[in-house]
């Protein structure tokens, strides 16, 4: 059986207060370079912030010559970590740390060879940042079958599997925690030959295959019940070969660009509608975190096995 472990490298680097620039500087000498992301180590996350492009997923460096910036109030550690393309492809990388405003500072080097392990805790946090709950109504977790993994369970706003470490999504079960009159019912399109619409499933009721390598091609969510219309859906999915796809609704579509292609990521949040003035007139809004818009990630073909 293969070691999923072997696809990927941890590393960690001192920061002082100041603010830097993070460059991914080289990769592998030939063949694909591998995708990382820049992140606070665990117990810097209060005071080490890492700012990325519009449009990218926060800390996120998918090729040499990108870039993003770390922002420290204090000392403390940043965590690096990297991901082949495909078990085959390289793990060497290095990563240039530039301090913008620090007088006399020295310029740190470091890298993430082939051969190193890994060192420091794990990632703190995923790409996306829990969001606050009104009233407790859209309390749920998300339970997903994926390849390799068995069962992963996250909170509301969180991903399974996604850009940090896509893999295939077999099936999911929504565990909530509302009051009456409000749920999420799921419709999982499953990857076979041709690729078929699985039945309506409510929130308890796990929707689509387990151990079977039968990934799930696309996904229907709708709320339901008497208090469904106060309340706002916002999905974002990740298909294998395809950038993120996000959609914001009480009922939701979502489907790889290519028939059949894998889903190796989702993340599934609700939030109460809320109308506010805009202007002369009204504009209807949900309280979900800004930090959700990532159309330029792409997950590889090579970076997720079947």
């Amino acid at each position: 059986m293969f070691d999923e472990s072997a696809l990927e490298r941890e590393a960690t680097v001192n920061v002082d207060r100041g603010l830097y620039l993070l460059r991914y500087e080289s990769g592998a000498a030939s063949g694909a370079s591998p995708v990382s992301v820049a992140l606070p180590a665990s117990g810097s996350e209060p005071f080490i912030e890492v700012i990325s492009a519009p449009g990218i997923v926060t800390g996120f460096l998918s090729r040499p010559g990108e870039c993003l910036v770390v922002r420290a109030e204090r000392s403390g550690l940043l965590s690096i970590k990297i991901r082949r393309q495909s078990p085959s492809a390289s793990l060497d990388a290095s990563f240039r740390l530039e301090p913008v405003f620090i007088a006399d500072a020295a310029v740190s080097t470091f890298a993430a060879p082939n051969g190193g392990s890994a060192i420091a805790a794990p990632l703190a946090q995923s790409f996306a940042q829990p969001l606050s709950r009104a009233g407790g109504a859209a309390k749920f977790k998300l339970l997903a079958h994926v390849s390799r993994r068995g069962d992963v369970e996250v909170g509301a706003g969180e991903w399974v599997a996604g850009p940090q470490a896509p893999a295939a999504i077999e099936g999911i079960e929504l565990r909530a925690a509302w009051a009456s009159g409000l749920g999420i019912e799921v419709q999982p399109l499953v990857a076979s030959n041709p690729p078929r619409w699985l039945d309506w499933a409510p929130a308890g009721v796990f929707a689509g295959s387990r151990g079977r390598s039968l990934a799930l091609a696309g996904l229907r969510l709708r709320l339901v019940g008497d208090e469904a219309p106060r309340f706002l859906l916002s999905v974002d999915a990740l298909f294998l070969g395809s950038p993120i796809v996000s959609r914001r609704g009480r009922e939701i579509e979502l489907v790889g660009a290519a028939a059949g292609d894998p889903l190796v990521g989702l993340r599934i949040d609700m939030a109460p509608e809320a109308v506010s003035v805009a202007g002369d007139g009204f504009a209807r809004e949900a309280a979900f975190s800004p930090l959700r818009s990532e159309p330029r990630v792409r997950v590889f073909r090579a970076a997720v096995g079947n």
